[in-house]
């Protein structure tokens, strides 16, 4: 991840790095019900890159469990079984509670 990026994500509230990794979940459910695989992944990967860089910044760090559980979550759901049978609706509640 290229520093400027980095240095930007950590000057941001946890609050609005959460609406931005948000903004991507809701991006990679769109694609998901239109069908489009390659764009519902790409924006599961963006989403899971921000929450990595969350987890690195250091005010975040009584966040980590629950970030590297989002995380977990978000791959379960788009790219695996959905075994912790997450929903739209769900993913939406989340991450909407920090708009």
């Amino acid at each position: 991840m290229d520093n400027q990026i980095r240095e930007t994500w950590f000057e941001m509230p946890v609050t609005m790095q959460i609406s931005n990794i948000g903004s991507e979940v809701s991006r990679a459910i769109s694609w998901k019900n239109k069908g489009n695989e390659k764009r519902k992944l790409g924006f599961c990967d963006k989403a899971v890159e921000f929450l990595e860089l969350s987890m690195e910044d250091p005010k975040n760090a009584h966040r980590v469990e629950e970030f590297r559980f989002c995380v977990e979550e978000l791959l379960d759901y788009f790219k695996g079984d959905n075994v912790y049978g997450t929903t739209d609706e769900m993913l939406h509640k989340y991450y909407d509670a920090f708009i």
